[in-house]
């Protein structure tokens, strides 16, 4: 094989930033040769369709790139980014390592996530017990009992919740109270009133909120959302004194507002604002399951 010529070439060089690069740099030391593919393929002892494929920027095995680059008489360096500037340098060459870098890893705009289709159309309400269904906070002792700091009645605010809810018997509810972090969701359901009881499909216990949000104050609201898009719910509201941070959450930020009521712990919901959005929330839906279940004109 004619040998490659020793002379310092300044338009060639020799750095190899990825296999297109490689692959030019053995064209180039092909050709300096006067081989054709076909007859250097057969001086080096490789099929030529590997060789055209090293020369094409395309992968190959190592142990085939390694007898190529021996054939050339070439030598593969391997040396930290500095010394690599310096050694390039002394020969005439410079390296943008920046653009290098650029050209490894082009950016890249992410994906943008399909939109999750909201199509559980099953009325549902979330539903806490500290500072909604009664004034105050719970402390659970060791036997188990449960107290509150303000020394009011448990669930006291339950039977208006209860009248609410009387006309409306397809809304179903999801606790979320942190209660059940503690006692099992049958004995968390039992306090309730008995008309309530048989609404519960549900509750957010099981759902681990990011560390994140804990620090900031939205674990509830957070916790919520995660199941609402876990069972893909339309028409939901949340009814909790913790929900806070409401406009940072949803497929897009804001969208979600609405649909979270954020009490006043020292009245939950015998605040009449709240028993109001309540029953606005209570028609609107019901208003739109007796629309989808009238027939459509020309049915």
């Amino acid at each position: 094989m004619p040998s490659a010529s020793s002379t310092p070439n300044s338009a060639l060089i020799p750095h190899a930033a990825d296999l297109c690069a490689l692959g030019g740099l053995v064209r180039e030391f092909r050709l300096r040769c006067e081989l054709s593919l076909l007859d250097a393929a057969d001086n080096l002892y490789v099929d030529a369709a590997d060789l055209s494929r090293i020369e094409d920027g395309l992968s190959v095995g190592t142990d085939i790139l390694f007898l190529v680059l021996a054939g050339f008489g070439l030598e593969m360096l391997i040396m930290k980014r500095d010394d690599a500037s310096v050694a390039l340098e002394a020969i005439g060459h410079s390296v943008d390592w920046y653009k290098v870098m650029e050209h490894r890893s082009p950016r890249r705009d992410p994906p943008v996530p399909a939109r999750l289709v909201m199509d559980n159309m099953t009325p549902t309400l979330f539903v806490d017990f500290d500072g909604t269904l009664h004034a105050g906070n719970a402390y659970i002792g060791e036997d188990d009992e449960i107290t509150l700091d303000t020394g009011r009645p448990l669930l006291e605010f339950a039977p208006l919740l209860v009248e609410l809810l009387a006309p409306y018997p397809d809304v179903e509810i999801v606790l979320t109270t942190s209660w059940g972090r503690r006692l099992s969701v049958e004995r968390v359901i039992a306090y309730l009133p008995p008309e309530l009881r048989p609404r519960v499909v549900g509750t957010t216990s099981s759902i681990k909120p990011r560390r994140s949000y804990v620090l900031d104050g939205t674990e509830r609201t957070h916790v919520i959302a995660s199941y609402v898009y876990g069972k893909r719910l339309k028409h939901w509201l949340a009814i909790d004194d913790a929900v806070f941070g409401a406009e940072r959450f949803g497929q897009e930020p804001g969208e979600l507002v609405g649909h979270f009521l954020l009490l006043d712990p020292t009245r939950g919901i015998s605040d009449e604002n709240a028993q109001q959005r309540i029953r606005q929330w209570l028609a609107d839906v019901h208003h739109k399951h007796i629309a989808r279940m009238e027939p459509r004109s020309g049915d």
